[in-house]
């Protein structure tokens, strides 16, 4: 077993997109999460020197909240605006 020596950037890509998505963008930042930590997951599963899986899944767990959570909030937002455009 060899010892981790560095972590995978789209590990650390995936957790800051989707922390960064709960702070403005939530749908860009949130995709960019998930995608980025489901390319991470290969990487790091192919090359045992690198690490980060836990990054990796945390991004994407992070980036479906913040696509749920954009998705209510978009939702809100709508309903909110059209009862004042048609009342």
């Amino acid at each position: 077993m060899s010892a981790v020596s560095r972590t995978d950037g789209y590990a650390i890509a995936s957790i800051a997109c989707s922390a960064g998505a709960f702070f403005g963008a939530f749908i860009v930042g949130s995709i960019l999460g998930i995608v980025f930590g489901k390319m991470a997951q290969p990487r790091l599963a192919a090359d045992p020197t690198l690490g980060g899986e836990g990054l990796a899944q945390a991004g994407i767990i992070l980036g479906w909240v913040g696509l749920v959570v954009g998705a209510v909030v978009v939702m809100l937002f709508l309903t909110v605006l059209s009862g004042f455009l048609f009342f």
